[in-house]
């Protein structure tokens, strides 16, 4: 099991790998600027958003591993904790990510498949017109119109986080 250390900022995540106060190959993790990376000096970037961290330039998982000195255990673990922060990670790194048939009952319980959310953005998209033909029937002035207009609104919000999330 990897270490997992969280920054406020890049730069004290940088000082703390300068300084060795963080164990080398443990994953960083600067939720503010949605970066993961890995400890080393310098650190490395695992997801699409470097900050100052140098990225890896290896378009396979054999090319990765020799441009690197993180083991491809390293690696996954640090890409598994940019999916469950919800980070994007270049494609050339997703080959690394723990497959959900190896997830454990309660990592799983933080990815959803392609599959899961494309049915969920149709659920949300079924309830959504339902609350639209509710409102509808009902009419504006109706005492459930706030109620339903706030539904909508919340369903529409959730749909939009579903489908801007990294699959």
């Amino acid at each position: 099991m990897e270490i997992v250390y969280h920054f406020d900022t890049a730069s004290a995540a940088l000082r703390a790998c300068d300084n060795g106060n963080v164990v080398t190959g443990s994953v960083l993790v600067i939720a503010s600027d949605c970066i993961v990376g890995l400890a080393s000096n310098p650190p490395r970037a695992i997801t699409a958003r470097t900050g100052p961290f140098k990225p890896f330039f290896g378009t396979s998982r054999s090319a990765i591993l020799t441009e690197s000195r993180h083991s491809a255990e390293q690696i996954r673990a640090a890409v598994d904790e940019a999916y469950r922060q919800g980070f994007p990670v270049p494609e050339a790194l997703a080959d690394f990510a723990t497959l959900r048939s190896e997830m454990s009952a309660c990592a799983r319980e933080y990815r959803l498949t392609s599959d899961e959310i494309l049915a969920l953005v149709e659920a949300c998209e079924a309830r959504s017109t339902e609350f639209w033909n509710t409102l509808g029937q009902a009419g504006a002035d109706s005492s459930a119109a706030r109620i339903l207009q706030a539904g909508i609104e919340n369903l529409s919000a959730a749909r939009r986080k579903l489908l801007d999330r990294p699959l």
